[in-house]
């Protein structure tokens, strides 16, 4: 029997990456947008359904229309979020709360929709799309890493609650795509009468340069793919750049100062 995904923020990047290949290797796609037409076929050759993660109703009635037409959810990898860069003082509570609402409230709805079906199927895997910067503190993007290091740790603490069902619970975390979400980040618009505004922009130019020559996003879909065929996958999969990997190893063996330095200098962060 072909396996059934459901993929979250399936119309752009990484999801639609994702969505693509799965579509290639013979499984049943289902992928969300928050404009999508239930059933509509794209022209990759996966299905879309409409879904909002900010929504409970919306994930909840995604989760059913899908289970109605094939009886079964092999397979949910949660994509959707948003990026925001800022520093944390200019950023605003209601700014935060958007960016939590999407990345962590929207995967856990997920989740919750998902686990009684995969629970009765005694089988199931959950993706969740965490990233580089959820293992870091990155200057001017603290609440998007923070509301990615709660991801980090609630599919942590789920992967041992569920694994007696059957189900597997994976964290990829993803460095530098080339994706469209420069053109998506929310950027705190107290920044631009900011005493960072000026440090900002010049990081904020070098995040934009490190996505633009970022990494394919189907590089993505294969592990997602590959993931999928395993019988015990690994609980974390980094599929950040060299950079990035030997900066998480540094952060494990060095003093918190000295990594703190060697990061403030890749960004030209100037010290007292």
């Amino acid at each position: 029997m072909k396996k059934v995904a459901f993929i979250t923020g399936g119309t752009s990047g990484i999801g639609k990456a994702i969505c693509t290949y799965l579509t290639i290797k013979g499984v049943q796609v289902y992928g969300t947008g928050r404009l999508a037409v239930n059933g509509e076929i794209t022209k990759e050759g996966y299905t879309l359904v409409q879904c909002d993660v900010t929504n409970t109703e919306s994930v909840n009635e995604a989760i059913q229309y899908i289970i109605k037409k094939e009886n079964k959810i092999d397979l949910v990898v949660n994509n959707a979020g948003i990026g925001m860069a800022g520093s944390v003082e200019d950023s605003e509570i209601e700014e935060i709360r958007n960016i939590f609402n999407t990345n962590v409230a929207g995967t856990l709805r997920v989740c919750k929709a998902v686990l009684p079906s995969m629970r009765s199927q005694k089988a199931g895997l959950i993706i969740n799309i965490s990233s580089v910067g959820g293992l870091m503190g990155l200057p001017y993007r603290g609440v998007y890493s923070s509301s990615k290091s709660s991801v980090e740790l609630l599919s942590e603490a789920m992967s041992m609650e569920v694994m007696k069902f059957g189900i597997k619970v994976v964290l990829i975390e993803p460095g530098d795509f080339k994706t469209s979400i420069n053109l998506n980040r929310k950027v705190s618009p107290n920044t631009q009468h900011s005493i960072y505004k000026e440090e900002f922009d010049r990081i904020h130019e070098i995040i934009n340069d490190e996505v633009t020559n970022g990494q394919n996003p189907f590089k993505i879909g294969k592990l997602v793919y590959k993931i999928l065929l395993k019988k015990n996958p690994r609980v974390r999969y980094n599929t950040g750049n060299f950079s990035s990997k030997l900066a998480l190893v540094l952060k494990r063996i060095l003093p918190t100062r000295l990594f703190e330095r060697i990061i403030m200098n890749h960004y030209n962060i100037k010290r007292k």
